[in-house]
This record gives structure tokens, sequence and C-alpha cells, in this order.
């Protein structure tokens, strides 16, 4: 359990059921919750505060008015942005959600200088690029949430193509949080079994569609606003896996400086969470085709950046 952990955007959908769930499950003693909406926020800490206490769970959680409020915090998890609507890319989001992250970024150096950065915010991989610069935090401390939900998405789709929900899946989606990420079928496991060997060619390519599509899909029925329920699951267990540290490995994005012959960018690769952040960049075999899918979602992140840095937002 942690002491204390801040929600930036704690008032949205995301950054509520983050709350919620994390609650529920006595991941800290307090949750400190901030953002623009300061009434609703206050009213989501108060919600919540109350749901424990139906459980008698030992979690107070708390909207405040300033960023003093989250001082002390261990981990800050940042969801504040604009999400994302029907029709917009996640690329469509990236210069008025680089202005927001770099901001928070700073303010939440000055508050929290010792805390650990989960970031959440779209164009994912390109926004925890911004929250190092801004925040000038060391690379392990800053992770970005994606590969554990878009392994979710390609876990559940290989639940409904199988018709199986009994049998555990192990999945592995690396690359950017993005139309470009690459499931790694080979790598995933369905029990013991490779997933890849479990599925034709034909099924493959149907599965890495609709785990391409699987946030674009809950877009469409919301219609106003993106995916939260199982956004707010992913960063909670990789709460988890920080809090108490085990042998398990999940993909986040993490800043590469030579791994998988890639640079200074950040991308999801398969890591080891421990209570300082990222402990281990995990090496897995890629044959050829895979590292050419990795370096095309490579490449669409660095683009991100080099818009950025045209817009003096990674200076």
């Amino acid at each position: 359990m942690f002491g204390k952990i801040a929600i930036i955007g704690g008032s949205g959908n995301v950054g509520s059921h983050i709350a919620f769930l994390g609650a529920m499950k006595g991941i800290a003693k307090e949750i400190a919750l901030f953002s623009i909406d300061i009434p609703r926020c206050k009213g989501v800490g108060l919600d919540i505060s109350q749901a424990a206490a139906v459980f008698n769970i030992p979690t107070h959680i708390k909207g405040y008015e300033s960023y003093e409020g989250l001082s002390e915090s261990e981990v800050v998890i940042i969801t504040a942005g604009i999400p994302r609507t029907p029709n917009m890319t996640r690329d469509d989001l990236l210069l008025k959600n680089a202005h927001i992250m770099r901001e928070v970024s700073q303010n939440v150096a000055k508050i929290a200088p010792n805390a650990l950065l989960l970031i959440v915010s779209n164009p994912l991989d390109a926004m925890c690029l911004v929250a190092k610069h801004a925040s000038g935090f060391d690379k392990q401390r800053i992770i970005g949430m994606a590969g554990v939900l878009d392994g979710a998405r390609l876990g559940y789709e290989s639940k409904v193509l199988l018709n199986d929900f009994q049998t555990p899946i192990k999945p592995y989606v690396i690359g950017s949080h993005s139309d470009d990420m690459l499931p790694l079928l080979r790598h995933s496991l369905y029990g013991a079994e490779n997933l890849a060997d479990r599925l034709d060619l034909d099924s493959q390519q149907n599965l890495i569609r609709e785990t391409k599509n699987g946030g674009a899909k809950i877009v469409s029925y919301y219609q106003q606003g993106s995916a939260y329920f199982a956004p707010a699951s992913a960063v909670v267990k990789m709460l988890e896996l920080i809090a108490n540290p085990q042998d398990e490995e999940v993909v986040c994005s993490v800043y590469i400086q030579g791994e998988y012959g890639l640079q200074g960018i950040y991308i999801g690769l398969p890591i080891k969470l421990g209570k300082k952040g990222v402990e281990k960049i995990v090496n897995l075999t890629l044959n050829k085709q895979e590292q050419e899918i990795l370096k095309i979602s490579a490449q669409g992140i660095k683009k991100q950046v080099e818009i950025l840095k045209n817009n003096g937002l990674l200076n």
C-alpha cells in the first residue's frame, strides 16, 4: 500500500475510475485528486470515500483546489487532457495536450519532486517525452500506460475468437499506442500454448485488426469520450506491481537509449516494474517482420516528436 498517490484529471472518466478501483483495492492510504473542475473533483473524492466506507476500506480520497494538495505523493498519475472523439486520431490531440502536459509536469516537479509519473494522456508516447522534458525526472520515473491496455484488448479479442473465456491468456502488444502497435502473437500465450500456433493466418490477421480497433470501437459507441474502465484497470495493475514488485512482465511506454535498436523516444516495450519505476527493459527476440513493424511504429512517434520540437514544446 502506498502512503499517498495523486491523480491529475481526477474529475474525468479515466481519473475518477482509477481512484474508485484503486480505493476498492486499498492501493493507498490517501488518493489525492486535482483537476480544472474543482467542484466535481471534490464530489468524486467524497463519493468514492463514502463507497470505501461501505467496505471499511482504510483509504481517504480527497479533491484538492490546488497542486499543493498533491505534495508528498509517491506516484502521480496524469490523465489530464482533451479526450478523443469520433473521427479524431491521437495525432489530432498532439499539440493541445502537449501544452497541458508540459504545464502539469512542471507543477508536479515542484510539488512532488520524488514521485513516479504514470502518464495516461494521449498521444501517449509523445506525452511521456513532454513530461520527461518538462519535469526533469529520470527516465525510469516516467512510465506510460498503453501496452497493458492494448494487451488486454488482444486478450479479450482472443477469448472472443476462440470462444473461451476460461483459459488464461498472456498477451504482448509492443510499439506505439496507435494503429502502428505490434501485437506479438508468437510471444502471447493461450494457456501454455503459443497463440500464433493456435490460429490460422486469417484468424491471426483478424485478431490483430480487432486489437488495433479496440479503442476506436468504444469511441464509436460512446460518441462523446473514450474508454475508461479498461484504462483505469490497466493503471491500477501497474500501481500494484510498483507497490508490490513481482517477477511479472508488463508492456509500458518507456524511454529507450539503444534497446531494440531504437533511440531517444518513448515506446511500448516489455518491462519489469518496481518501487523505483522501470526496473528492467526485457529483451524479446523479434523476427525480421516484427523488427520492421516496430521501426515503422517508432517512425510515427518520431514524427510527432519533430512536430513538438518545431513548436517549442520539447525545449
